[in-house]
């Protein structure tokens, strides 16, 4: 999980990176049938694309880290059993049954 964080973070920033180096959009020139360019298309750098879904897959990563406020809010935290009793005394005792609960 934590590989994948870091190697689509760095797609991202790699992204990033040639957009600020050759612009969001970039042109594709439009040619006729003899060959001749006859004008230019526009549109977005494909680095846009990888930009977007890289940080999508940040975010998904680190909400599975709870780096997120939303995701810290959803983690539960046990207590550490601060017990001394040994633990083949506790796995040598019989279980305790639930109770059996009824549906009305």
């Amino acid at each position: 999980m934590l590989e994948g964080a870091c190697v689509n973070y760095a797609r991202a920033v790699q992204a990033d990176g040639m957009i600020a180096a050759q612009g969001i959009v970039i042109g594709q020139p439009i040619f006729d049938m003899n060959g001749q360019r006859v004008g230019t298309k526009i549109k977005n750098h494909p680095a846009v694309a990888v930009s977007n879904a890289a940080w999508r897959q940040v975010r998904a990563f680190c909400s599975e880290f709870g780096l997120s406020p939303v995701s810290r809010t959803r983690l539960t935290l046990e207590k550490p059993d601060t017990s001394t009793e040994d633990l083949m005394a506790l796995l040598s005792k019989p279980r305790e049954r639930k109770p059996k609960e009824t549906v009305n």
